[in-house]
């Protein structure tokens, strides 16, 4: 598949705009959780997994 160099980027936006705006916390978890999977190695992996874990309800540092 062709990777976008900023498909990661506004894969992160669109889960915060979903997180932080739109308050739907189950869909920002999907996003981040398909930004995880897609795309491993993209600078929003660590701020991402964090998010996902908060909203999963894990105890977060």
């Amino acid at each position: 598949p062709k990777y976008d160099v900023l498909s990661d980027d506004a894969l992160f936006l669109l889960a915060r705009i979903q997180e932080e705006d739109v308050k739907d916390k189950a869909l920002a978890q999907t996003l981040y959780q398909q930004l995880l999977t897609k795309y491993p190695g993209s600078i929003y992996v660590a701020e991402a997994r964090k998010r996902f874990r908060k909203l999963r309800g894990d105890a977060v540092q």
